[in-house]
Order: structure tokens, then sequence, then C-alpha cells
């Protein structure tokens, strides 16, 4: 337990008092006992002792000394390992993550932009072989190819970063609001206590914004909820993002390492921030984001 709470000079310092408490206890017990008196004999063997308890002193305070010194660097060596597990765990992560982007890339090309484009295709090959038909041809491939610019554009916007430096993240997160409940009958409320985002740099607003992005994708994906709802607070330094939904709720332990919540996760520590996810079955669930502004 003292080692745990007290530095490494500390524990030299306190080590060698003992030592040289019981030392002195000892000798001096001894000596008496020896000595019957004799103050002539009494003085040289205080000498000695004295020489002798140096000696030992500098012996003892060389091994200990090492030995403290070689846990610190043992701990200090684990402390290494684990910064450059949890790096190599980050790369990974957004590795994987460049991965499955370009998986919904090519999905989406695939299943939306492609089909509808060959339905085009397909219409312009017809209105070249059958004039009489040719107007109503290219007005339906006029259509689709509206759909395509709607598809390319919704892709765009969930990939490319938001300019929050130009229309700020409120409105960067209204856009959003519009944008998802356009596609899910949901309630989405937004609310502020004591909070400016002026006080922000870009990096911090685009990280809450990618927060808030995140957490509604699983709550569209998972929670089945029907409100949910937004705050932006900050007191004194602190400032705090909660979202709470009315969904069907989950086990946190279960779903511990679950990547929408890992992929949060590292993008508050990248600020020295925290994260707590209070939720069970049935019962809805809270996310509560904080970090430290100066």
């Amino acid at each position: 337990m003292i080692k745990s709470k007290l530095s490494p000079h500390m524990q030299l310092a306190l080590v060698f008092l003992l030592f040289g408490t019981i030392w002195i206890v000892l000798t001096d017990l001894l000596i008496i006992n020896i000595s019957r008196n004799n103050l002539s004999f009494l003085s040289r063997v205080q000498t000695y002792k004295g020489v002798l308890f140096m000696c030992i002193a500098a012996v003892f305070i060389f091994f200990v000394s090492r030995k403290i010194l070689f846990r610190q660097h043992v701990l200090q060596q684990e402390l290494n390992d684990e910064r450059l597990r949890y790096k190599n765990e980050i790369a990974l992560e957004v590795f994987n993550a460049q991965e499955r982007e370009r998986k919904k890339i090519g999905e989406e090309l695939h299943d939306n932009v492609n089909q509808l484009l060959g339905v085009v295709k397909l219409y312009i090959e017809h209105a070249q072989v059958n004039p009489a038909a040719q107007n109503e041809m290219l007005k339906k491939s006029s259509e689709y190819i509206k759909q395509v610019i709607d598809e390319i554009r919704g892709l765009s916007k969930s990939l490319i970063s938001p300019t929050i430096n130009d229309v700020g993240l409120l409105e960067a997160l209204r856009e959003l609001i519009e944008s998802i409940v356009k596609i899910r009958d949901m309630e989405i409320e937004v609310y502020r206590n004591n909070f400016s985002e002026e006080s922000l740099t870009d990096h911090q607003k685009l990280m809450l914004y990618r927060i808030m992005q995140e957490q509604l994708n699983n709550i569209l994906k998972h929670a089945k909820a029907e409100h949910v709802d937004i705050t932006l607070s900050r007191t004194g330094q602190t400032v705090q993002l909660t979202i709470e939904d009315d969904g069907v709720g989950f086990d946190p332990k279960k779903i511990k390492s679950g990547l929408g919540l890992k992929n949060i996760r590292h993008r508050l520590e990248l600020f020295n921030g925290k994260l707590e996810v209070i939720s069970s079955p049935q019962k809805g669930c809270k996310l509560e984001a904080m970090f430290d502004v100066t």
C-alpha cells in the first residue's frame, strides 16, 4: 500500500529512517551491556559503531535504491507498452473504420446510384430507337438523374466533415436533425444550458458533432425511439453533451465494446474527456460526454 502512494524518494527516506532507528536502539542496548560502565571502551565502540553504520547504510541505500529504480523502470516499461498497445488499437480502429466507409460507399454506389443510372441508360437507349416515346423516356430519365444527384449528395454529407467553422456547430446539428426526421418519424429536441460554441475550437466542435452524429445513428439503427433530447451545457470549464432517448435500451455491460460507443470514447479521449452510458432494457439510453476547455 505504501509503495503505491509514496514516491521512490519518500520510500527510500522511510526505509533509511526505520533502519537507522532500529540500528541505534539495538546497538546502544548491546554496547551498554558489554561496556559495564567503562567509558573509554564505550567511547571507542561508539566510534566504531558510527563508522560501521555508515558503511552498512551506504550498502543498504545502494541496494534499496537500485531495487526501487528497477521497479520504476519496470512500471515505466509497462506504461510504455500500454501506450503502444492503445496507439496500435486506435490505428486498427481507424483502419477498420476506413474499410467500413469504403464498403459503405461501394454498397451505396452499387445498390442505388448504379441501378438508377442503369435505368437511365435503358430509357435513353429506348428513346433513341422509339422517337414517338422520346419525350416520355427523357422525362423519366431526368427524374432518375435527379434521384442520383440526391443519393450522391446524401452520401457526400455523411462522409465529408461539415464546415463547422462556416455554419457553426448548432446549425450543422440542425441540418443533421432535419436529414434524420425526413427518413424517420422521430422527435429530436435540442437544449442549451450556459453553452456557447464560441468558446470551443474547431476541432472540439467537430468532435461534438461527430459524437452526436454517431449516437443518433446508433439510435436510428437500434433504439426504436420516438423522442430524443440533446442537451449542451457548460459548468465552469467543463462542457457536457447529453443525448437521451426513450428507446428499447440495452445492458451496457453486454455492448461495452460496441463499435459506436468505442468510436465515441476514442474521440473524447483525444481531448481527455470522459464518457458515461446509462441504460437498461426497455428504459431508453442516456449518453453523457464531458471534457474540459481552457
